[in-house]
């Protein structure tokens, strides 16, 4: 057997290093700070397995050195050591299969084209784990079935191109130069992949903390406003008080009554229309609640939530607000406008409602909602992220529809504080 070209060698282990990594950051947590010295780990190790792979080829000391790297590099992660072996030791049998097969079916016609074709076996197996294994924060992915499809398709179609040339009599020269454009476009479209994934995955939680951030402002307003009423009924406190006095001196317990349903009527402040003392649910709520009293005709609201809830605020966000804007941008295309929401905490369980009314849906219960709107990817992002959250928490997601109504029923556990 030939050897194996270096420059063949050195972008296959590219390839590899980055397959390597890909596989780990599915399975494993990695801290922001741990980043830059991952990267100079994977840079050690992709070097190292060249040479190594350059020296010995397929051996016993290469496979030593590969596995070794493998579990030095999950040290990087932050899990528990028995997760990190078995994640290393995974990726290494993972390799060896790849290797394995690719023996079995070329035998002695592989040339250097195996660890080409061995590599694209890798990325294959490891683009079907990560959109089956993702972690729970980045199950939605920002690319749909034919996307991942044709993610696919381009290692599969370029195993088959790699297989012709050794089978071929192609010049070795240009069988190189094929195998070397090959792997060059493999990498590429993977690296871009990556790239707008973590782009898609940086801008929706940009969203979700602009949205938190205007939450909070319109809160912020909210608290000022009642501060300052506060502050002027204070003022003029002790004139209240006397004219309070004179009222039940001269016997006029109606007048009073009056009177102190004006001053509580002044100190109501008509942009709190929720005041659980949870400064997450209050300042989205009230955002919301006044968005949707802006275009809708009626909005109820029924809330009963304790001030401490053992719930991560971004995860609420998630449901509350995507769910709000669905329900407030169908209903909004109604002639009734009606908006509800319910929600309470009961025996550890948040029970969640939101009825609003609809058109062009069809009847029924279902556990999947489909977008009506034209730009269904984008626009079904909102419910996907909703899913992923209740299922994080080990709760249920159901919608009704029925007499021109959606109801939107959310069960989620939240442990005790």
């Amino acid at each position: 057997m030939e050897s194996y070209s270096p420059i063949i060698v050195l972008i296959v282990n590219v390839l590899r290093t980055l397959l390597v990594k890909k596989a780990m950051d599915i399975f494993l947590s990695l801290d922001d700070v741990e980043k830059k010295s991952l990267k100079i780990g994977m840079g050690v190790y992709c070097m190292l397995t060249t040479i190594v792979y350059s020296m010995f080829q397929v051996s016993v000391v290469y496979e030593i050195c590969n596995c070794l790297g493998m579990i030095t590099l999950t040290c990087f992660y932050q899990e528990i050591w028995k997760k990190r072996l078995w994640v290393s030791l995974v990726l290494f049998s993972l390799d060896m299969a790849c290797s394995l097969i690719v023996l079995f079916i070329f035998g002695e016609l592989a040339e250097f084209q195996q660890p080409a074709i061995q590599a694209l076996l890798i990325l294959i197996c490891v683009t079907v784990i990560s959109h089956i294994s993702y972690p729970d924060d980045r199950k939605e992915m920002a690319f749909g079935k034919k996307q991942t499809l044709l993610l696919i398709v381009i290692p599969a179609m370029s195993v088959i191109i790699l297989s012709m040339l050794m089978l071929g009599n192609l010049e070795s020269m240009y069988a190189l130069l094929i195998c070397c454009c090959t792997l060059i476009i493999n990498i590429s479209v993977f690296y871009l992949y990556n790239v707008l994934l973590e782009n898609y995955i940086h801008l929706r939680d940009y969203d979700i903390y602009k949205q938190q951030i205007y939450a909070y402002q319109n809160q912020l307003d909210v608290i000022m406003e009642s501060q300052n009423r506060i502050r002027a009924l204070r003022h003029d406190m002790k004139n209240h008080i006397l004219a309070l006095q004179v009222l039940m001196q001269k016997r006029e317990v109606e007048e009073a009554d009056n009177y102190l349903d004006s001053m509580q009527h002044f100190m109501k402040n008509p942009q709190e229309y929720v005041a659980t003392g949870n400064d997450t649910i209050d300042s989205l709520l009230n955002y919301k609640i006044q968005k949707a009293k802006d275009v809708l005709n009626l909005v109820e609201t029924k809330i009963s939530i304790p001030e401490k809830l053992n719930l991560h605020s971004f995860d609420l966000n998630v449901v509350l607000g995507n769910l709000l804007d669905n329900a407030i941008d169908a209903s909004v295309q109604t002639k009734e406008k009606e908006l509800k929401i319910t929600m309470k905490l009961d025996k550890g369980v948040l029970f969640l409602n939101i009825c609003n009314s609809c058109r062009g849906i069809a009847e029924g219960k279902r556990s999947i909602l489909e977008t009506t709107k034209s730009d269904k990817m984008n626009h079904g992002i909102g419910l996907k992220n909703v899913r992923r959250i209740v299922e994080k928490y080990h709760g249920d997601m159901e919608f009704l529809c029925e007499n021109g109504s959606m109801e939107a029923d959310i069960m989620i556990y939240v442990k005790d504080m």
